[in-house]
């Protein structure tokens, strides 16, 4: 299955989808099998309302954010193990509303809008709260690796706060309204290239500088924003037709620097170029193969893998960006 369809030429691939502990399949120990024997097979952890994805720059770690699970999922592609994260802290607090994940190297960074904070899991296993005293209604998180900051997008605030690895909060940007710079309850951040954009898969590399994009959701549009918050663009307008935007969630910069937007209402996603050109869109209301229902976040990965939360349907879906 391949979006655009022909004649037209393709540029997205679908791979599969994620819905349980079980699509892993993973080959149990003799110990497992002999459990599952005496005392039925264990029930596999599943989806239940996945809002957000990430994958580790490594490509085989996937992070979901499960809002009504109050959990969150990490997926090991290479070694087919699953790990079940309920909270973080010493002692361990609950995650109450998870709606946004992001990997800084080895750590998770998990935004929680019930707990107005932002837990970091480190490696290690061990972690803890932070932004408490900053953040309103954390919405999304996106971690820069040139500057080493995780961007939290604050709907509460109508701003963007950046905090270093520890915790600290470096910066502050962003205030309610209509102008460039300005948001009306943004839900959803990204960090990427900042190419020229153009063709999808046109073989670019990125551009030399990283770039912030920002679902200004109540805004209906997409700002562009340097990593100091200047604004670099925006597109997107309320409406119904091909290339605008009814309820956008989540956003994503592909290799190429342009811009994929999933919308909720619309039921799919919709590709731009940096300047907001619409490229291509894929996806149906629905249940099936390339089909959404309330989709939320979305990521592409360092394998030209694009990743969606179909957040109703209870699984992420997975496609390939096409050279």
């Amino acid at each position: 299955m391949v979006w655009p369809k022909p004649p037209d030429q393709a540029r997205v691939r679908y791979l599969g989808e994620l819905k349980s502990s079980e699509d892993l399949h993973r080959r149990k120990r003799f110990s497992e099998r002999w459990n599952d024997l005496v005392y039925g097979p264990k029930e596999p952890s599943r989806l239940v309302s996945p809002h957000a994805v990430a994958v580790h720059p490594d490509g085989q770690r996937v992070a979901i954010a499960d809002t009504n699970g109050k959990c969150v999922h990490v997926f090991n592609l290479s070694d087919r193990s699953y790990v079940r994260k309920d909270g973080c802290g010493q002692p361990p607090e609950s995650f109450e509303c998870p709606v946004a994940v992001a990997w800084a190297d080895e750590a998770l960074w998990v935004a929680d809008s019930q707990l107005h904070a932002v837990g970091v899991i480190e490696a290690f296993g061990e972690g803890r709260f932070i932004g408490r005293d900053q953040l309103t209604r954390p919405a999304g998180l996106a971690f820069c690796r040139t500057n080493q900051l995780c961007y939290v997008c604050d709907a509460g605030a109508h701003a963007v706060l950046a905090f270093d690895r520890s915790g600290k909060l470096i910066a502050q940007f962003g205030s309610r309204g209509t102008g460039p710079g300005q948001f009306n309850f943004p839900s959803h951040i990204a960090c990427g290239p900042g190419a020229s954009g153009g063709a999808i898969g046109g073989g670019g590399s990125g551009g030399s500088e990283e770039v912030l994009v920002l679902v200004d959701s109540l805004n209906f549009r997409v700002q562009r924003l340097s990593l100091t918050g200047s604004p670099l663009g925006v597109f997107g307008r309320k409406g119904d037709a091909a290339g605008d935007l009814a309820l956008p969630k989540g956003a994503a910069l592909g290799p190429d620097g342009n811009i994929w937007v999933v919308d909720a209402q619309f039921e799919n996603v919709q590709a731009f170029s940096p300047e907001g050109k619409l490229l291509m869109s894929l996806g149906s209301e629905g249940q099936g193969a390339g089909q959404f229902w309330l989709p939320g976040g979305i990521c592409i990965d360092a394998k030209r893998r694009l990743w969606v939360a179909d957040t109703y349907n209870r699984r992420v879906q997975v496609f390939e960006l096409l050279p």
